[in-house]
């Protein structure tokens, strides 16, 4: 089957076609779909500068391979080193797997199969199996249930990072972060997507969660230096804080951190709240 590709205005085709078939040379999956893309437009001018016109570009791919075999970690690592015009978010899942999450009445799964776009078939047919619709009421129940678990969890990190700060004991109170981050990082895309992640490294979670919403993201990564810095230290606790010796955070990173997670748990709250209400209003 010949590749296709979502809609955009200036991307050059070839370059993206040649990374998918590099992708699938090297993956040999049986679909790719995209369920989503982001298109974002840089333009600079003046009297003492060049005129300057970009656009970067984000996609959201699932790749299902014929072996449930997990692959994540490989297919995600191959996109960012090898597409270079913007970044690619890669779920990948054996067709069993999706099949049994189908069953089970998966939103996440279900949508992209009814709507999701078609990019790359193994036998050059499309998807004919009927799926079925998503229940919204199962939908609303199960995204209740996960913001009550999940929220409680993040809190929970976040009050034992308070009681470390107090004690001045600065790297666990990193790690503690960091452990509060990912928990709403989860409850975020299960509650908005559907989807029951897997993912700790919380610049893939804070990516996949721009294909509904760049909020989460930006409370971190605003742009500046000193965010920057902050998210590098927060990346870095999750396995430094345990297992590295030289690791350490000074009291007004960790202070900065903490004020920063308390913000991240109260937006994460009301996204999903939000959502939640989006999602009652679909069974009236």
């Amino acid at each position: 089957m010949k590749t296709k590709f979502p809609p955009s205005r200036d991307v050059p085709k070839n370059y993206l076609s040649l990374f998918l078939n590099g992708l699938i040379g090297k993956f040999q999956p049986i679909y790719i779909y995209s369920f989503g893309s982001k298109i974002e437009s840089f333009v600079k001018a003046g009297c003492f500068t060049e005129h300057v016109n970009q656009e970067t570009h984000h996609y959201f791919l699932l790749l299902i391979t014929e072996s449930n075999t997990r692959i994540d970690h490989e297919v995600q690592e191959y996109a960012s080193t090898h597409y270079n015009f913007g970044s690619i978010t890669i779920l990948s899942h054996g067709q069993i797997a999706i099949k049994e999450a189908i069953n089970d009445g998966s939103r996440f799964f279900i949508s992209i199969y009814n709507e999701g776009q078609l990019l790359y078939s193994h036998n050059g047919l499309s998807n004919f199996e009927h799926i079925g619709k998503v229940d919204p009421e199962k939908s609303v129940m199960k995204a209740q249930q996960y913001l009550e678990h999940r929220l409680s969890l993040a809190e929970g990190f976040l009050q034992g990072a308070r009681e470390c700060l107090v004690q001045k004991k600065y790297t666990i109170v990193s790690f503690m972060l960091h452990q509060a981050v990912e928990q709403c990082c989860i409850l975020l895309i299960k509650v908005h997507l559907g989807y029951k992640s897997e993912i700790h490294n919380l610049l893939r979670l804070l990516r996949l969660c721009q294909s509904f919403s760049d909020r989460p993201i930006k409370t971190f990564l605003s742009g500046s230096p000193k965010d920057e810095k902050l998210f590098h230290l927060l990346l870095k606790s999750y396995s430094e804080s345990r297992y590295g010796s030289s690791f350490s955070i000074t009291q007004n990173d960790a202070e900065s951190l903490y004020e920063r997670v308390t913000s991240f748990i109260l937006l994460t709250d009301e996204m999903c709240k939000a959502k939640i209400e989006i999602l009652k209003a679909g069974i009236i």
